[in-house]
């Protein structure tokens, strides 16, 4: 499925708080959420101040990773048109294993 096979879903955080650009959610990233118990105060915090990020050079998308209670918000996300677009949401405590296996296969190249 490709990027461009999702529904959009835009909000804009309020400005001062999280980012000043408005950030679309796919209808899937928004199921992922809702299961999964990750709030948008999350992703918002996760977007504006990753604790690591890295390039996925096999989806041509960003990966920002951020540690949030005692476990680890993972998003994979693209920027267009002066938009954020999150396509999908993690939240886990195993990070160190899904690292390791996307950097090995050079899937993911560490930007920060």
């Amino acid at each position: 499925m490709s990027k461009e096979d999702f529904i959009w879903s835009t909000y804009r955080p309020q400005i001062g708080v999280c980012l000043d650009v408005p950030i679309q959610f796919s209808d899937h990233a928004l199921e992922k959420m809702r299961r999964r118990g990750i709030k948008r105060s999350y992703v918002y915090e996760t977007l504006k101040t990753p604790d690591e990020l890295y390039q996925d050079i096999e989806h041509d998308m960003m990966i920002a990773v951020k540690k949030i209670n005692d476990k680890f918000v993972i998003l994979a996300y693209g920027e267009a048109d002066e938009t954020v677009k999150v396509i999908t949401v993690y939240y886990t405590a195993k990070l160190d294993k899904l690292i390791r296996s996307k950097t090995v296969r050079r899937a993911w190249k560490r930007v920060k």
